[in-house]
């Protein structure tokens, strides 16, 4: 069949003209690329007024959509909030439309942690014109106009305001607000801390005001009982303030005395300064120095230098990209090497270390891979100072400078709780997990005594269950190989925490509150577990494992046993003590105290007691190559006493006090309590 050009073409062109006619004569032109993020973030809207007028080609030209102008998104982007939108241009304009979108849009913002975020409405415009509606409106995302402090009787005011993650002028979001309560609290002088926004009509801005509660931060501690112990111990004289003058510094001073049995007792002095916020950056520093006695002279800073110091940006904030650290340290100490139970061996260890790293994160504030640079140099010197018999004593002298990645990933939430380690202030119990790998090399090319590897992996994972139970797992192993692994240690420790046994509540003592109202008695009843294990390879002679009251063993000399292998499981009974009866003598104490400081301040002291009852079992295990894993061979101990705090006073404040029942002692006809003692032991 023949067909004729011309009619072909005719018939083309009556085509296009009826295609003109019926879009009314009107011509658009979009970009595809552009429309593409919108078609990829706004599900399809099925039969809307606007679709179906536009669709149906029904409106005017009065009620077309020219143009939408969006002011005041600084935190998202004009696009994310045009994908939350049904009103668009080119789209026929309803006023029940763009409300909806007003509320999607305050809706997103509030979802995100804006919660005062909204549309201003005196900026709102709707001008309509023959040729079309245009558009306009404005996002407050909440503006903060004033921040005001109230609870810091000691604290000056800038100090507590730039540990927040905010300033007048910023715009306001729930996640920052919740983190820098974490910050505060974290601080030693500080033991409650709660942040309100309130949003101020009056000035169209939000009000936020802080409250905490300081902490009495200036002490002074005395630890005599070693004078007396026959296993010796720390004879400790020191001043400390964790709040200088209301400045946040750190600042402490002491006489220690090292008093061990058959030894003549070694005495020092030493000093240490902290300053957080260095030239009020993120940058801390903290540093120190010590003199020894030699003979019946002191040693200057010159002559035998004993010092560390470190200088770091840490992580300050989940929000940080990057940490930096550098640490100098030159310490003199003295190594003791045990072997059933007697003392073999004394060295003096010369240790010089340093240390320099750099970090770099990546993700948001719950999810977070990171990357690390580092270097490390540490240089041993031994000393053999006595020995008392024939031992496989053998610490090696070593020059090692490394150079290291390391890599990583974490997954953080927070849950606020009290009574795990601290004894009624507020404490944030980390669960989610950690996982990183480091690896360095040690070459003879930048000064290493010898070329070898290094490598280390690290697992931490803690998790809560329906706010009792909780949970926290460590593992560590590292290893030094050059053609074959040499050197390997192989560490675990992972603590149950059942809180609120009889749902007593852990309000029953808050630093800001005080004891509560119920009556003479009140309990809180924790269970705690704990599993631990430390295994060395290859460190024969080098290194040694001890099991003792040091390690966790109650009832023990502190290096009752030892080995190169070791298990330990503890499980500990905590009955918090309160009610009106804790009530009053926390009330006479605090009055004893005032008494006393009258002379000095005018302010009343409260020192906030906070006693729990303890009841305990440790079992251990230890062994090595020599002496094999015997599961009949336990060394165990039973035992009660006190754990408490001063719940007020700056820095870690637990004491402990009670009796153990060794139950596997050599010789033993019966059962020998034992005294036991400690401060800022959390278990």
């Amino acid at each position: 069949m023949e067909t004729n050009f011309w009619d072909v073409l005719s018939l083309l062109g009556t085509f296009c003209l009826i295609v003109l006619l019926g879009s009314n004569g009107r011509v658009g032109v979009s970009s595809a690329a552009a429309d593409e993020p919108r078609r990829a973030t706004v599900k399809r809207v099925e039969a809307t007024p606007a679709l179906e007028h536009r669709s149906a080609g029904l409106g005017d030209e009065a009620s077309i959509v020219r143009s939408l102008i969006i002011k005041g998104n600084h935190s998202f982007s004009e696009q994310q909030i045009r994908a939350l939108m049904r009103t668009d241009v080119w789209d026929v304009y309803h006023a029940s439309v763009l409300e909806a979108d007003f509320e999607a849009i305050t809706g997103f913002y509030k979802r995100n942690g804006y919660q005062f975020a909204r549309i201003v409405e005196t900026q709102n415009y709707v001008k309509k014109f023959e040729d079309g509606v245009y558009l306009g409106f404005e996002i407050d995302e909440g503006i903060i106009g004033s921040i005001t402090v109230s609870g810091n009787t000691q604290t000056r005011e800038h100090v507590v305001l730039r540990e927040l993650l905010f300033q007048e002028g910023d715009v306001y979001i729930e996640a920052d607000k919740t983190e820098s309560e974490r910050i505060l609290r974290r601080k030693a002088y500080i033991g409650s801390a709660k942040i309100e926004p309130h949003w101020n009509a009056n000035s169209d801005s939000v009000t936020i005001h802080v409250t905490i509660t300081d902490l009495w931060s200036l002490k002074g501690a005395v630890d005599p009982l070693p004078a007396i112990d026959p296993e010796g111990g720390k004879f400790l004289l020191k001043a400390e303030d964790f709040n200088l003058l209301g400045s946040g510094h750190f600042a402490q001073f002491l006489y220690e005395g090292d008093i061990e049995r058959g030894e003549e007792t070694r005495h020092f002095i030493r000093s240490r300064y902290q300053i957080p916020r260095l030239l009020n950056s993120h940058w801390s520093f903290d540093g120190g120095f010590t003199q020894r006695l030699e003979g019946n002279t002191w040693t200057s800073f010159l002559e035998r230098p004993q010092y560390f110091f470190l200088l770091q940006r840490p992580q300050y904030t989940l929000k940080s990209r990057w940490s930096a650290a550098l640490f100098v340290s030159e310490q003199i100490h003295r190594d003791r090497w045990y072997e059933r139970n007697l003392k073999t061996d004394i060295f003096e260890q010369n240790l010089q270390a340093a240390r320099a790293s750099i970090s770099r994160y990546f993700g948001d504030r719950n999810r977070q891979n990171y990357v690390g640079l580092w270097a490390e140099s540490k240089r041993s010197r031994h000393e053999r100072i006595e020995t008392f018999g024939e031992s496989k004593a053998a610490p090696v002298d070593r020059d090692i400078k490394i150079v290291g990645i390391t890599v990583g990933r974490k997954r953080i939430a927070y849950h606020k709780t009290r009574f795990l380690t601290k004894m009624g202030q507020e404490e944030d119990f980390i669960s989610g997990s950690q996982y990183a790998f480091a690896v360095g090399y040690a070459s003879p090319l930048y000064g290493s005594d010898r070329a070898e590897s290094h490598a280390r992996f690290t697992v931490e994972s803690a998790w809560i269950r329906d706010n009792h139970i909780l949970s926290t797992t460590v593992i560590n192993l590292s290893t030094n190989f050059t053609t074959r692994i040499e050197r390997s240690k192989v560490s675990l420790q992972t603590s149950w925490y059942y809180i609120d046994v009889f749902d007593a509540g852990n309000d029953i003592y808050t630093v800001d509150k005080g004891y509560r109202k119920n009556g003479f008695f009140d309990f809180h009843q924790t269970v705690v577990a704990q599993f631990a294990t430390e295994m060395q390879f290859g460190w024969s002679g080098e290194d040694q494992v001890i099991l003792g009251s040091n390690s966790g063993l109650r009832g023990y000399n502190p290096q009752q046993f030892d080995g190169e292998k070791m298990m330990l499981a503890r499980l500990e009974s905590r009955t918090l003590c309160g009610g009106t009866l804790f009530s009053k003598i926390d009330d006479g104490l605090g009055a004893v105290v005032t008494f006393i400081l009258k002379p000095f301040i005018k302010r009343p002291v409260k020192v906030g007691l906070v006693l729990s009852a303890t009841a305990f079992a440790d079992v251990g295990y230890i062994w090595n190559g020599t002496r094999s894993f015997k599961l009949t061979e336990p060394k165990s101990s039973v035992g009660f006493g006190l754990r408490g705090s001063f719940s007020r006073l700056s820095g870690p404040s637990i004491f402990r006090l009670g009796l153990a029942f060794p139950l596997n002692l050599p010789f033993a006809t019966g059962l020998e309590p034992r005294l036991f003692y400690g401060f800022n032991q959390t278990f």
